[in-house]
């Protein structure tokens, strides 16, 4: 038999049995394509190809919301900017364990385990009503899917926020009224990959200028106050939620918020792996009650902001409901977090707010308020941040394209330096930053008379205006007295046992190959430096290489 007579009978075999055939989508309706992507969901097809590079202005549904769904794949044969783009028609309200009120919801909702969405522009709006917050982009609530290659933005020509309870994404967990389905629908194994999120459109003021604040102070211009976003309440499950090569920036609040609620058993991880984090009014990554496994990413010009938080860093974790999560973060680079603006001294690094243990090994911080911090939030005989094999260099320092301490483009302060760096602890101390959170170091733990800093062979280059004086007189008159205060601290720390293992502490000034944090290995030592074998090092082409960025 010919072989097109086989390909032929094979095809009405599949179609006899019931086999889902592939099918495209193009706005024309050429070759017979679907014309919206929700009919071609709706005729049941397991693989959807977009062929077009058009706008989709329609809410999108793969899957039920109480029932789930079969997997369906979404892709487009389009790349970069011509990938086909997104866009919501209506506010749709979804419910989810944590939010019975139906006042958190997205254009676009996922609710069939082990789907596949690429190669898509996918926006929330800012402007359409959920109690007045916006909607957010993509609502997953799904196991075991795959994103890749997707861009998340608000929509351009908003003038409003998408503000909490919404985010540009949402991984939910199935249940309702705090109560969550057993072995339901939660956002395990889920992977979001080669993916940008942006919390500005395209048409908003991106970066800040002397005549406004853009995003760091400004919550305007149709952004997205918070870029990724889940509560979990664990009933016994260990959920893991991953990214890979992912680009987060520009979110007037926060980047990436997990936070495992209520008092069941179970946890929630997130894992960040070759990620690049810029341009945050508060954090980076902060997990509440959620564990946080990070490396080989970048982050800058984080806890931009002013704000009331006082968990905040780059890289955070803190207790919730009982839930005393955990954090490894390795061969990662810090520059430009923290600020005077933010107010708190200790917002910089990474910040072990109260939790349990935070691993820290072969990091780099550069131009950093702060370096490591532990227990501002108490916490207990378990709180502890372990610092190995990292550098600190430059601390208590900002340089543009930061703001200064009045929250303007530091670019154009009267008091950067000869070198363009703006000792923001030296000019933000008397009118920014808050009692009991005035001291800035490499190693702090100022607050806490429980957590603990352990540190081994780390290499701590300048100080800005480094104080080295005897510790117990720092904190004589108190410790909200900001007269009292010169600078910055190599370490602060009540007593001897909370702050250990100085004595590894090599004090000489690093030399760097380049200081650029979107280069291919960024903050890599010199031959000739001192800390050889210290300090990031990075194996895997960097988010910057991608096609998506260009």
């Amino acid at each position: 038999m010919r072989k097109d007579v086989i390909v032929i009978v094979l095809s009405a075999v599949f179609a006899t049995a019931g086999w889902p055939a592939p099918v495209e989508v193009n706005q024309s309706g050429a070759n017979g394509a679907f014309q919206t992507i929700q009919e071609a969901i709706d005729s049941g097809a397991d693989v959807i190809t977009i062929t077009d590079s058009a706008v989709y202005e329609e809410n999108l549904e793969i899957g039920d919301p109480f029932d789930g769904g079969t997997a369906v794949t979404l892709t487009s044969n389009q790349t970069g900017d011509l990938r086909p783009v997104i866009t919501p028609t209506e506010p749709k309200p979804y419910l989810e364990v944590h939010r019975a009120d139906m006042d958190r919801g997205a254009g676009f909702g996922l609710f069939a385990d082990n789907s596949i969405i690429s190669n898509l522009i996918i926006e929330g709006n800012p402007d359409m009503d959920i109690t007045s917050v916006g909607l957010g982009a993509l609502f997953i609530m799904a196991n075991n899917v795959v994103i890749e290659n997707c861009l998340f933005r608000p929509r351009a020509g908003t003038e409003r926020q998408i503000n909490y309870p919404n985010s540009l994404v949402f991984v939910a967990q199935e249940g309702d009224h705090e109560v969550a389905v057993l072995n339901g629908r939660n956002g395990d194994g889920c992977i979001f990959r080669q993916c940008e999120f942006s919390g500005v459109a395209t048409d908003a003021d991106v970066e800040p200028t002397l005549d406004t604040a853009g995003y760091l102070t400004a919550n305007e211009n149709g952004q997205s106050a918070t870029l990724c976003r889940m509560d979990h309440f664990t009933n016994g499950d260990d959920i893991i939620i991953a990214f890979e090569d992912c680009y987060f920036h520009h979110s007037y609040d926060a980047g990436v918020f997990p936070s495992n609620r209520g008092s069941g058993a179970g946890s929630l991880t997130l894992e960040f792996t070759r990620c690049r984090f810029d341009a945050f009014g508060k954090f980076a990554v902060r997990g509440r009650g959620s564990n946080l496994i990070v490396d080989q990413s970048v982050f800058t010009r984080t806890n931009q902001n002013r704000n009331g938080d006082g968990e905040n860093s780059a890289v955070a974790i803190q207790t919730q409901d009982g839930h005393n999560c955990n954090a490894t973060v390795t061969n990662c680079v810090f520059v430009n977090c923290g600020s005077a603006n933010a107010q708190r001294g200790y917002y910089g690094g990474v910040h072990n707010h109260n939790a349990g243990e935070m691993i820290v090994d072969h990091c780099t911080f550069d131009l950093c308020l702060n370096g490591v911090t532990a227990g501002m939030g108490g916490g207990s005989d378990q709180t502890k941040v372990i610092v190995t094999n990292s550098i600190f260099h430059r601390i208590g320092y900002n340089a543009p394209p930061a703001v200064d301490a009045e929250g303007l483009p530091l670019e154009g302060s009267e008091l950067l330096d000869e070198n363009g760096l703006y000792p923001a602890w030296e000019w933000g101390v008397i009118t920014n930053f808050s009692g009991n959170s005035i001291w800035s170091a490499a190693f702090n733990n100022a607050i806490s008379e429980v957590a603990v800093i352990n540190i081994e062979n780390c290499l701590v280059g300048e100080i800005a205006n480094e104080d080295d004086r005897i510790w117990g007189d720092v904190i004589l008159d108190g410790l909200d007295v900001k007269d009292n205060v010169l600078g910055c601290r190599l370490y602060c720390g009540y007593e001897d046992g909370l702050v250990n293992g100085l004595d590894s502490v090599i004090r000489e000034t690093p030399v760097f190959l380049n200081t650029d944090p979107d280069s291919d290995s960024p903050y890599q030592l010199d031959p000739d430096s001192p800390g050889q074998g210290l300090g990031a090092v990075f194996e895997s082409t960097p988010v910057s290489n991608w096609e998506l960025h260009e």
